[in-house]
């Protein structure tokens, strides 16, 4: 007899595949961004199903939240030029030749990850025993926070500064091309959105703060919180509660920076009772993680937020 849970993993695998495959082929950028929402979404399932919470937190916040909110942005973006009279030609749409290419050398990246994936063995030798009794025996007891905030903290500072490096991209090609408001308020506003936003505003903050303050034990953490904080900032700019502005305010760059600055700063300190950058000290261990965190949370959160504006600050908004 089938299982209910084999069933439902085919679905998944099949759901992924179909997806992915429309979204690939898809013609309409609108419709190749709302399936791409989708295939996020399935995503995010797919990871709960292997027992990986964090994972699908991410997925569903990050990968299909924020991320298609930006695709979105991009559409709109290039309709507005179309518009405006500024589309590319026909000229230089890509050939058959190189979609042709395009097309083999996906396919051979596809297959040697496969490949690589299929041949991976599970290391069982000192360093991965080493690892699963430290994680064991760490005073987080969430095994992804471990990793990301004390194994492998020099790939989360990274990716910080990669996200800021983005962000200050965007604002280059902003000054540069001097594209309009991408989300003009509406004239007349919802007689529901108020109340809405009254009732949704605690609620999501409430529930990023409890992701933030949970990850260290549990499923949660700096990256899914400041992408819940984020969404809630993409209401408040759709709503006209957030308005651009032509330059960042002083507190605004400094919550943009702070994550960054803060962790590069604890590198730093580190050396002065260790003989390694990022190593925490064993009497304030939790809370530099605890303040670390929440610095991430922030920047996180206002960097996921300015991408999706488009504009160079913000600030707030007529609330009538």
């Amino acid at each position: 007899m089938i299982e209910p849970g084999f069933l439902l993993d085919l679905l998944l695998c099949l759901g992924l595949l179909g997806i992915a495959g429309s979204a690939v082929l898809s013609r309409g950028q609108f419709r190749a961004t709302v399936l791409f929402m989708v295939f996020g979404l399935l995503m995010a399932l797919t990871w709960a199903r292997l027992q990986a919470p964090d994972l699908a937190l991410a997925e569903a916040a990050i990968g299909a939240g924020l991320t298609g909110a930006l695709l979105l942005n991009a559409c709109k973006a290039t309709y507005t030029r179309r518009q405006a009279g500024e589309a590319a030609s026909q000229d230089d749409a890509p050939g058959t030749v190189f979609r042709l290419v395009a097309a083999g050398l996906s396919i051979l990246l596809a297959a040697g990850l496969a490949w690589l994936m299929y041949s991976l063995t599970v290391a069982d030798g000192p360093a991965a025993a080493m690892a699963r009794s430290e994680g064991e025996s760490h005073f987080l007891g969430n095994p992804v926070t471990v990793v990301l905030l004390d194994f492998r903290a020099y790939d989360t500072l990274l990716e910080m500064a990669v996200l800021l490096l983005a962000l200050i991209g965007v604002h280059i090609l902003i000054r540069h091309y001097r594209l309009p408001d991408l989300h003009p308020p509406a004239p007349v506003s919802p007689p529901m959105l108020t109340p809405l936003l009254t009732v949704a505003t605690p609620l999501m903050l409430m529930a990023g703060l409890y992701l933030f303050w949970a990850g260290s034990q549990s499923p949660g953490g700096a990256f899914q919180s400041g992408a819940l904080l984020a969404a809630l900032g993409v209401l408040y700019r759709l709503t006209g509660r957030l308005v651009p502005t032509g330059t960042a305010s002083p507190g605004l760059r400094l919550i943009l920076v702070i994550g960054l600055a803060l962790f590069s700063l604890f590198a730093c300190a580190a050396l002065i009772w260790s003989s390694a950058p990022l190593q925490y000290p064993e009497t304030a261990a939790y809370s530099l993680v605890l303040l670390i965190e929440f610095a991430l949370t922030l920047s996180i959160a206002a960097t996921l937020l300015m991408l999706f504006s488009g504009s160079l600050g913000l600030a707030r908004g007529q609330t009538s």
